[in-house]
């Protein structure tokens, strides 16, 4: 019992002590003021060219990868004269062609089996040396895995609408025969139509199926 008197006498002498150092500070308990602490700047970005890399050949030998040359490509081609039927927009869809495009899609319909009979092999075969009408400009190079497009020019006056020419505008797997065939169906064809109203020229996409 007098051990813990005497220990709980010395917590208390030291405790007091402390707040006396406190109170003779003015409670100021920082330590001493020290000078800022200056952060360097980070050195600039350099930029390296770097020169051909290094490659191992086949001989175990050090090579050199010398740098591609600089890919040119091909200007585009010029627009095409105001005065051709390329300079008209192609409507991809016949509503684009208003009452026009209605009266086509139903002729179209009508010329059909006539178009088809040139998917048999003879008359393949008999146009086979007739030459194909192709664009001007434009056009797209044969793609087998695509249908063959049609052109139709359009020239619309009013009571009528002709089928001027019927150009490719893709090529599918259809052979030179077949296209030839099928555009001597439709070029100079005249649709006699009260929908025809005043003169203009349209071009549509047309299909070839059989």
């Amino acid at each position: 019992m007098k051990k813990l008197l005497i220990a709980a006498g010395g917590i208390v002498l030291v405790g007091g002590g402390a707040i006396a150092v406190i109170m003779s500070t003015g409670g100021d308990v920082s330590g001493p003021d020290l000078p800022p602490v200056s952060v360097a700047e980070p050195p600039p970005p350099v930029n390296v060219t770097l020169g051909p890399l290094p490659s191992i050949g086949a001989d175990g030998n050090l090579r050199t990868i010398e740098a591609a040359p600089p890919v040119e490509f091909e200007p585009p081609p010029p627009p095409p004269p105001d005065d051709t039927w390329e300079a008209i927009p192609a409507a991809a869809r016949p509503a684009r062609l208003g009452t026009v495009g209605r009266v086509m899609v139903n002729e179209l319909a009508r010329l059909q089996h006539r178009i088809g009979a040139c998917f048999d092999e003879d008359a393949q075969a008999r146009h086979g040396q007739v030459a194909v009408s192709r664009p001007l400009v434009g056009g797209r190079t044969a793609d087998q895995s695509a249908a063959t497009l049609l052109i139709l020019n359009l020239e619309v006056t009013p009571g009528q609408i002709r089928i001027v020419d019927a150009p490719v505008e893709s090529q599918g797997r259809d052979s030179d025969g077949l296209i030839a065939c099928a555009q001597g169906v439709l070029r100079g064809h005249v649709i006699s139509t009260p929908a025809a109203q005043k003169v203009e020229r349209a071009r549509m996409i047309f299909q070839l199926n059989p």
